[in-house]
């Protein structure tokens, strides 16, 4: 007769995965040179704070929002060259939606979820002409897009050209 084993593994005292984030890293279309372009920016220290009842939780006060919005794209929008109407956080919370620059240089796939918050900071005054949207999925895709109301206040490092990979996005 085969008896089984039991493994102890400890997994049960404590998370299979433990993530703790101590910065925010985003995709950010900005401008260099009147030339939109794609960085990564990371923002941040991240904070933590705990309350009872209430687990320790990073987070970071992203700066007071004017006029903000709620868009709903229709499957295979494909916008023209513009530029951000305002230095903006824009959080696409469906879809998948392309981002790409006037001379094709780079791109990027925005995924829209969790991972889907990006800084659109290449307004009329420091691009010439902007970037393009497209809008790459068969459903609706919902843009939250929200305006920071003084965007000299908004701090952030660049970490690269081109926008954030995978892997730099992984505490989310």
């Amino acid at each position: 007769m085969v008896k089984p084993a039991i493994l102890s593994t400890g997994l049960l005292a404590s998370p299979i995965h433990s993530l703790y984030i101590t910065a925010l890293n985003l995709t950010a279309i900005s401008a260099s040179n009147g030339r939109s372009t794609l960085e990564c920016w990371q923002i941040g220290p991240l904070k933590s704070v705990s309350t009872i009842g209430s687990p320790a939780s990073p987070f970071y006060f992203l700066g007071d929002f004017a006029n903000v919005t709620y868009n709903v794209f229709p499957p295979h929008t494909n916008d023209e060259l513009h530029t951000a109407p305002a230095f903006q956080l824009v959080f696409f919370a469906s879809g998948t939606t392309r981002v790409t620059l006037p001379d094709r240089s780079d791109e990027v796939t925005i995924q829209g979820g969790k991972k889907g918050l990006i800084i659109a900071a290449d307004t009329a005054d420091v691009s010439m002409q902007g970037h393009r949207t497209y809008v790459s999925t068969e459903e609706n895709t919902v843009v939250l897009q929200l305006p920071i109301k003084d965007a000299r206040k908004f701090k952030h490092t660049v970490l690269h050209s081109g926008g954030c990979h995978e892997s730099e996005m992984s505490g989310l």
